[in-house]
């Protein structure tokens, strides 16, 4: 019998270099004779309560609870350059995350619960915002030495899940800004360059305060005037989306994809792929596949003040972790209409009522500069929203329209009829746009080495003591 590949030299070599490798590891280690296998944890039933665990969300939120309370020993004595510690040890110098993060009187440490909603927060030693996955890698890196294979990405997700869990079923809300603190001066907020539909959230809802303000302002700048806040180097790309686009007065207004019920609600399932999504990974799914803006850097602090601002914005409505209002979501509107959506009639519709500001060709308009507070984005071209955005689906860019348009609508007192809404979203949705993120091969290149660049430029480091 032949073989399909002939080993050459070099496979051999490469073969032999592993098998020493492997077996220095083993030998520093030792073998896991049952991988996989962990013990039964009534603690971890107990805490969480009963579930099927067939689901994607309720397998992490399983596997989630076991690090917290027996494997966080286990992974970080294998794992951890300190003493050469083996498991198994007696040693007080590692314990389980649970051991002090709990809610029992005298706990040396806030629950996982508890610190959930105190994140993103400030690093006073690095001036830069962490959230709560990089202060769980802060926690087994600087702390403890532990080394990547224990806190890999999903690993961390599993704790996150958990502490988000925690948080949901007590039912707090985001303590990101000081009680004591004191608010920005009109001066502070000229100096942050703050945009105009900023300084409006900041009327309705008062204005940020104490050391962390200046980064909400920075969050919300990038939410509100996303094109002119983008990292130096980026000018190039060529997109007229701002994320208040979609998510009206500045991410603030009911019926409008709120960004605090968003915000409250992840991580969680992503129902386009059925993956477990982050905050910080939802906005960069956004940033791509809805405004069709440039992926950043993983660590990148765009992400991070997004949904510093984000979890400002559900503190100020009192909104707790997990709540679901009726104003969440996209309703459908198909059912309160006579008849199908018709794209001949939508085009009347929108040249009656929509042109205006669109511009007839639905490019946008020069009034951007002439009214600050108003600032229709394209619906057509390559500048517009991607087709693969929540709202490329006409009958939620229908609810969204009845809810919003033209300015000035509520959902209390629309200005168009469900029939107009559906004509005039089955129409937007036939136009040209965007297909996916990303124009060309060469368009990934740059982003890829721009992405490398940004993460060694963005590189965190902070004190074990910090958080």
């Amino acid at each position: 019998m032949k073989l399909a590949y002939k080993l050459k030299k070099s496979d051999v070599a490469s073969v032999l270099v592993m098998a020493v490798i492997l077996v220095a590891i083993f030998s520093v280690h030792g073998v896991d004779y049952q991988p996989g296998v962990s013990p039964d944890c009534e603690a971890c039933r107990l805490d969480i309560g009963p579930m099927a665990r067939a689901g994607h969300y309720e397998e992490m939120l399983w596997n989630g609870t076991q690090h917290v309370y027996h494997s966080s020993n286990d992974n970080l004595v294998q794992f951890t350059r300190p003493n050469n510690l083996q498991p198994g040890n007696n040693s007080e110098v590692i314990k389980n995350c649970i051991d002090c993060h709990n809610d029992k009187p005298g706990a040396k440490a806030d629950s996982l619960g508890a610190l959930w909603v105190k994140f993103p927060r400030l690093d006073r030693n690095t001036g830069r915002i962490i959230d709560f996955e990089k202060a769980v890698q802060y926690e087994f890196v600087k702390r403890y030495g532990g080394t990547k294979p224990f806190y890999n990405e999903v690993r961390i997700t599993e704790i996150m899940v958990y502490a988000y869990e925690k948080a949901r079923q007590e039912k707090r809300v985001f303590d990101v800004e000081p009680d004591d603190g004191i608010e920005l001066s009109d001066e502070q907020l000229a100096g942050l360059n703050t945009s105009y539909t900023c300084m409006r959230v900041f009327e309705k809802l008062g204005r940020p305060k104490g050391d962390i303000a200046p980064y909400i302002v920075k969050g919300c700048n990038i939410f509100t005037d996303t094109t002119n806040n983008r990292p130096t180097g980026y000018g190039f790309w060529k997109t007229e989306m701002n994320c208040s686009s979609c998510h009206m007065e500045g991410g603030s207004k009911e019926y409008a994809v709120h960004i605090g019920d968003a915000v409250v609600n992840y991580p969680g399932v992503y129902s386009a792929n059925n993956i477990i999504y982050t905050n910080r990974m939802r906005v960069a799914r956004c940033y791509a596949h809805s405004i069709n803006e440039i992926l950043y850097g993983s660590n990148s602090e765009y992400y991070k003040l997004l949904t510093l601002y984000m979890a400002w914005i559900a503190e100020k409505n009192g909104l707790h972790i997990g709540q679901n209002r009726d104003s969440r979501g996209i309703q459908n509107v198909r059912g309160t209409a006579a008849r199908h959506a018709s794209i001949i009639a939508g085009q009347k519709s929108y040249a009656e009522k929509c042109q205006i500001c669109h511009g007839p060709a639905g490019y946008g308009t020069d009034r951007y500069d002439a009214v600050p507070a108003f600032t229709p984005p394209p619906i057509n071209g390559g500048e517009a929203f991607v087709h693969t955005a929540t709202l490329s689906y006409s009958s939620r860019l229908a609810s969204f329209l009845l809810n919003n348009m033209p300015p000035g609508a509520t959902h209390e007192n629309p200005l168009l009829s469900p029939q107009e809404a559906l004509d005039i979203a089955e129409f937007i949705s036939v136009q040209t746009r965007p297909a996916a993120p990303g124009a060309s091969n060469l368009t990934v290149f740059y982003t890829y080495l721009a992405n490398t660049a940004m993460e060694l430029w963005f590189k965190e480091e902070t004190e074990e003591g910090n958080l």
